[in-house]
This record gives structure tokens, sequence and C-alpha cells, in this order.
């Protein structure tokens, strides 16, 4: 399946030699980077009584973030390709460090969501470059294993954050609270950075340098913008008229900026978006894939934090450990992924789907019935199933989206796939989050996660259509 025919600049035997010390170090930073997108969900009651924010304020300190990091990464994978992916890796994991620092300190939640889009602008300089050295680095069977490993991370570090952020509160180092889930980034940070200066090497695209499509970007992201915006904050507001007039005009704005796109590339030039990538049906229906696939799961794990802590009373560390299961479940899964196609054909990732499907309708079912009483037991074996169910998907379908993406547009393809991943969270939070704190304010913490839980099967449903054209397509 995996395309051999590769062109471009080949790895040299000496980065040959350092590529899997190179993966272990650049998959700590996609470790960071993802785990901050999450590491703040188990925080949100802390934050929101500690800064005296409103709760669309605490779903822009999650949401901010993942947003900077969305629209810059597009710019990322493009200045790593032609400036040098080692060099725009160490500058974003010394923002991202300093980013972090900065949102410990932050006296306000105004200026705490600053620091948290300083942060996704740094996320989105370095993270581009860790598929796209995987892409360069890696052939063949390797290849495989190496994205294999990615997904299985990223997965991980989703769970990994909401228990960490629990161990973190629980501990309480220095009496800081909720300060520490990014204070803990710091050290972390500084090993990335001595560890990529060391073992990383440099690597560039053969394309010749050309200038950013500013327009472009500036479209995307007012788009973006313009299209979340009201979906966080028009709860709070009472939805008025525009809330309404945002969504249209957010259409608007991102349908005039990929025309615009379409010019630029008429005219010879490097659009920011390169549309030419979408010709390959399996990377077009893969990204819609994505779209409903993170989108669930970022808004699952944003609306159970808040059911687990304030509907039924838990700790952080209490709420953050029923993650656990669920982070196994991913992890096992994902590991086995390759295997599991390998034995089963591609058809198992349909088994995940129905998976989670199962699993959320019977968690569905126990809210009905048990309420508030819930048997934590059997939301610890729900959680694992679930997980399970998404770590089959996972790396499959990153290795579906990319496999015929050519060596020389592997910064672009992977900029695009992991905008889209991140756009998905940042609306699967909103969504989800809106639902949920909607009715929450009227009818109960328990009703709130029940109900938000059918938007999650209505999602769940359309990846498993997504995935039955996505294979039928890729045989």
């Amino acid at each position: 399946m995996e395309n051999q025919a590769l062109t471009g600049r080949q790895a040299s035997p000496s980065v040959a030699g350092y590529r899997w010390w190179s993966l272990t170090v650049i998959l700590l930073a996609t470790f960071m980077a993802i785990l901050d997108v999450f590491v703040v969900n188990v925080s949100i009651p802390d934050i929101k009584k500690g800064l005296s924010s409103t709760d669309g304020q605490v779903e822009w300190v999650v949401t901010s973030y993942t947003i900077a990091y969305a629209v810059l990464l597009v710019t990322g994978g493009r200045l790593g390709d032609y400036w040098g992916r080692k060099r725009m890796f160490l500058w974003g994991m010394t923002g991202f460090t300093i980013a972090s620092a900065l949102c410990g300190m932050a006296p306000i939640a105004e200026l705490l969501i600053a620091a948290r889009v300083l942060q996704g602008m740094s996320a989105a300089m370095m993270i581009p470059q860790v598929l796209s050295t995987i892409q360069v680095h890696f052939t063949g069977r390797e290849r495989g294993i190496a994205l294999g490993i990615y997904g299985g991370v990223i997965g991980l570090a989703s769970v990994a954050g909401q228990i960490i952020g629990g161990f973190v509160l629980e501990w309480n180092i220095a009496g800081l609270g909720w300060r520490n889930v990014f204070f803990i980034n710091i050290p972390f940070g500084i090993i990335s950075i001595v560890g990529s200066m060391i073992v990383l090497k440099e690597s560039h695209s053969d394309s010749p340098v050309v200038k950013l499509d500013i327009i472009g970007l500036s479209s995307i992201t007012v788009g973006l913008l313009l299209l979340i915006y009201p979906l966080i904050s028009g709860r709070e507001s009472g939805w008025p008229w525009w809330t309404y007039a945002s969504l249209a005009l957010a259409a608007l704005v991102i349908s005039l900026g990929l025309v615009y796109e379409r010019h630029v590339k008429k005219k010879g030039r490097v659009p920011f978006i390169q549309l030419s990538l979408f010709q390959y049906p399996a990377f077009t229906r893969g990204l819609l894939v994505t779209l409903a696939y993170y989108s669930g799961n970022a808004g699952l794990y944003f609306v159970l934090v808040l059911f687990l802590q304030q509907g039924l009373g838990l700790s952080p560390l209490a709420s953050g450990l029923t993650f656990l299961p669920l982070g196994i479940g991913f992890a096992a899964s994902s590991m086995l992924a390759q295997k599991l196609v390998k034995a089963f054909s591609e058809k198992v990732v349909y088994w995940g789907a129905i998976l989670m499907l199962v699993s959320d309708l019977a968690l569905i079912g126990l809210l009905y019935e048990s309420g508030e009483h819930l048997s934590k037991m059997l939301l610890y074996l729900l959680m694992l199933l679930v997980g399970a169910g998404q770590g089959v998907i996972a790396p499959p379908l990153l290795q579906t989206i990319l496999f015929r993406i050519r060596q020389q547009d592997s910064g672009a393809a992977s900029g695009i796939l992991t905008t889209m991943t991140q756009i998905s969270q940042a609306l699967g939070i909103a969504i989800l989050g809106g639902v949920f704190y909607t009715l929450a304010d009227h009818h109960g913490y328990i009703t709130a996660f029940r109900d938000a839980l059918w938007v999650l099967l209505a999602l769940g449903t359309a990846v498993l259509i997504g995935l039955m054209n996505l294979i039928r397509l890729h045989k």
C-alpha cells in the first residue's frame, strides 16, 4: 500500500542513523503540545474560580490555544520546508516554553487567553515539522510504524492531559493551584530543546523559496474566528442577531478566501492552502472524517470533565483518573492497529467506530436509568471501550490520508491535516460545550451531559459512514 516512489531530498546516512532518536525528541514535543490542549480541561473549575471568569472565558482559555494553533499550522509547515525543519522546531519549542511560563503567571483571564494564543502560535511552528520529518526520514514499513506511534502519542496525550492535570492540582505544588498545569511544561520544554539541538538533523524542501500568501492566511484566520466566536460567546449574550450574522459572514469570508487561493494558483504563485492536494480524493474525504472524529473526541473530553466535577462533585484528580481507562484503551488499540489492519484488512476501523457508538449509547442508557448514581465501574468500562474504538481508527486514518502525497508536498499536507485536527477540536469544544452549558443552566448537569452525548452519537455515525466511503475509495 505504501507509495515507494519518493521524490525530493532523501535522508542522508547520518540522518538515518539518528532517525529513531529524532522521532523520540519530536514526539516529546508533540505530546506536550497536544497535552496542553486538554490539560486545561480538568483545571476549568479552578481557573474559573481563581480568576473570577465566566463560562465563555474559560471556553476561550481552551479554544484560543487551539485556534491560534490551527490557523498557523500551514504557515509553520511551509516555513519549515523552506527555512529548515530543525530551525523552526527549535523556535517553536522555545516560544512554547516561554508562553507556558506566561500562562502560569497570568493575573486575569484576558491575559491568560492572550498567553494561550502565544502558546498556540508557538506550537504551530513546531508541530508541522513532526509529520514532515517522519515523511522525509522514514519510508516503507518504518514510516507506517512511525506514523502509528505518532497517532498513538496524539491520543495518549489527549487523555493524559486530564490525568496529569488532576495529579498536578491534587499535589498543589507551592500552593500555586491551576498555575502548575502550565509551569510543568517548562522543564520538559528545556529537555526537548536540548535534545533536538543534539539529535535532530536539518532538512529542507527542494522547492524554491516563495513569499507567504498573507491574504490567504488572513482570510482563513478571520473566517475561523467569525465561525467560532459566536459559538462560544453567543450563549452568554442570548444569541443576538450578530451571532447569526457572524456565522454567515464566516462562510462568505472562507469561500472568498478559497476563490482567491485559486486565483493565486492560476497566476503561478504559491497559495497559502495548496489546493492541488485536494485532487487526491482520499485526502479530501479523509479531512471530512477527521473533522467528525476529532471534534467528537475533544467535545467528549471537555463535557465529561464538567459533568464529573460540577455534576457529580468529583475532585480534579478523581475526574482525571476517570480518563485512565480511556487512555489505556486508546494506547493499546492504536499500537495494535497496524497488526489488526494487516490481519483483518482496513475494514477493522469500522469496528472501532461501531465500538464508540455502542459505548455512547450504553452511557446514554445508564444516565437515563441511574442519573447521578451512575456506577463508576461501568463508567470506567465504557471509557475503556471508547478509547479502544478511538485508537483503532487514528493511525490507519492518518496513513490513508497521507500515503499518496508526494514527499515535496509533505509539509503542506501535514499542515493542512493537523490544521483540520485542531479546527475540529475547537469546533467540538464550542458546539458540545455550548449544548452542555445551555442545558445545565435549565435542566442540570445530568441532562446536559446525556443530551451532549446524543450530539456525540451523531458525530460517531458520521465517522462510520465517512470511513466506509474512504476505505472503499482506497482500494
